[in-house]
């Protein structure tokens, strides 16, 4: 974490969105930064929607906890977003409400067909 001296982002994106390590530990909130967390946002949710295609294809006893997992992750997304990509001093979280609704919604997706059984259907 930048508070520990230390950051875990891609270098090269954040030199192309025109912030540097400086900024980071600044841990100000600037249009670059949001570009820049928007960018992040937009690949992750790209990866969670990959992610799901896949989950469909697990045995069905291990999909629940899988799907339910890729539902809190996304809403910690939106809860970024929120906070108007304000991670520096916001932590972005899923309330504990949430997160017992996520649970029906997640078994649901778990039923479902294997997307590989889906599109041979005829």
């Amino acid at each position: 974490s930048a508070r520990r001296g230390r950051i875990y982002l891609p270098q090269d994106e954040l030199a192309e969105a025109g912030l540097s390590d400086e900024d980071i530990f600044k841990g100000v909130v600037t249009d670059k930064w949001r570009k820049f967390m928007k960018r992040q946002i937009k690949r992750a949710r790209m990866f969670f929607e990959e992610a799901e295609r896949g989950v469909t294809e697990l045995r069905k006893e291990s999909r629940w906890p899988v799907w339910a997992s890729l539902l809190l992750y996304r809403q910690i997304l939106d809860e970024i977003e929120a906070n108007d990509y304000n991670n520096f001093t916001k932590r972005a979280y899923v309330g504990k409400a949430k997160k017992v609704l996520a649970l029906p919604v997640a078994y649901g997706r778990s039923l479902l067909l294997p997307y590989s059984l889906r599109n041979n259907q005829t």
